[in-house]
């Protein structure tokens, strides 16, 4: 029944997605029907493509890319023709006038969403805190998605920390995605001489062998925290890893906590914001991309109320990073990937 559910979901999502907006274009532009029986066909290949394409993990790159560059060029199509379609709806004598501007648009955000989702930007924040003595400094990187992103991606992503002033990494989680995940891709890790502190996120959960894979990441230089923490200088850092409800996350942290140290909470999933210890100085989290192509950040609100940015509550601080790389279709629109550059600053000093 669950697989039915599944392939039915996954039929009427292929049709939104990759046949729908097509029909729109074709009726904007050569006043075709709008629902064509036909369709069904596409349909049904494409639904039966990416059910066996989830549910058997089968590993392609030219498969991968039809599906996830599919998805996001069919979201960003469904969004602006729809938006089209009401226009010519309103106006029917510039239907065709519509659906020109229309494929112009969606080309012209198809394109930049692409060449954006290949940047990664620099984002700096400032913490003040009584609890620290001298300024630190420390970077934090989320959902790099290796396995679906290459290696190359990673590297720029090293490059650019080669560049900066920091005193230890944090890693939040969805390292890598898939079982085309190599662990030599991290072998950049080893040059940096800093202390690199890692998380789980959901996505290490889904690959096979995930054990073996999580573990050998102390390979390259990465201390994995699996709901433990570690002290550096005036900093307790608290990890807490993602397979775990979100009550037993809470009630962890909760016996990690150090009160005469700044606490620092790295938890993939910011969904215990409101529940986490009252005396947590500063919460980092990743996971939602920010919904990555808009509108669908839109759609992700309402399952997190915590998406991106910072957040305040008394004297904690939440801060929900967009990632530093893309889930699913290599795309961005309205969001960017980022590296967050963090200074926690004395507060008699700031």
């Amino acid at each position: 029944m669950r697989d039915f559910i599944f392939a039915a979901i996954i039929f009427v999502f292929s049709f939104l997605i990759y046949i729908y907006p097509l029909n729109i274009v074709a009726y904007l532009l050569f006043d075709a029907r709008l629902i064509q029986p036909i369709a069904i066909i596409p349909t049904t290949i494409i639904a039966l493509t990416v059910f066996v394409y989830f549910k058997t993990h089968f590993t392609s790159s030219l498969l991968s890319a039809f599906i996830y560059y599919g998805m996001g060029i069919g979201f960003i199509g469904f969004s602006i023709f729809n938006i089209g379609l009401i226009a010519a709806l309103i106006v029917p004598d510039f239907t065709r006038e519509i659906g020109m501007l229309c494929f112009i648009a969606f080309v012209i955000t198809c394109v930049k969403s692409i060449l954006n989702g290949r940047y990664i930007h620099l984002k700096n924040i400032h913490i003040t805190s009584p609890k620290i003595d001298k300024p630190t400094n420390l970077l934090f990187i989320s959902d790099v998605h290796l396995g679906s992103n290459s290696k190359q991606h990673f590297e720029r992503i090293c490059q650019t920390i080669d560049k900066l002033d920091y005193d230890f990494l944090l890693i939040g989680g969805d390292l890598f995605d898939s079982s085309a995940f190599d662990a030599t891709d991290l072998n950049p890790l080893k040059a940096i001489e800093k202390p690199i502190l890692f998380v789980t996120g959901n996505h290490e959960y889904y690959v096979k062998d995930h054990q073996a894979k999580v573990a050998d990441l102390v390979n390259y230089n990465i201390t994995i925290l699996d709901n433990q923490s570690v002290q550096l200088d005036r900093l307790n850092i608290i990890g807490i890893s993602d397979n775990q409800t979100p009550k037993m996350q809470s009630e962890i942290a909760r016996n990690l906590v150090c009160h005469k140290r700044f606490n620092l909470l790295m938890i993939h999933q910011p969904s215990i914001w409101d529940s986490a210890p009252h005396n947590t100085d500063l919460m980092l989290s990743g996971h939602t991309h920010n919904g990555q192509i808009f509108p669908f950040n839109l759609l992700v609100r309402l399952q997190f109320r915590t998406v991106y940015g910072i957040y305040k509550r008394l004297d904690s601080n939440l801060y929900v990073s967009s990632g530093s790389g893309t889930w699913g279709p290599k795309m961005r629109l309205g969001t960017r990937n980022e590296i967050i550059q963090i200074s926690i600053l004395p507060r008699n000093l700031a």
